[in-house]
């Protein structure tokens, strides 16, 4: 299964990022730092597996 995670600089709005073991912290799990301004990055929006996963109903 393979999800897909956008993130958005809360800085200048870029959607470019690099993601390093370095740069992971309790505000930036992921490691995620736009490679722009350098801005830890922001999770774009609200996922779960199951909106990837095909044949699986919500509100059941």
């Amino acid at each position: 299964m393979n999800l897909n995670i956008h993130f958005r600089c809360p800085c200048c709005h870029g959607s470019q990022y690099r993601m390093s073991a370095f740069d992971v912290s309790e505000k930036n799990p992921f490691g995620a730092k736009c490679i722009f301004c350098k801005t830890n990055m922001v999770f774009n929006g609200s996922m779960n597996a199951s909106d990837k996963i095909p044949g699986v109903r919500h509100g059941v």
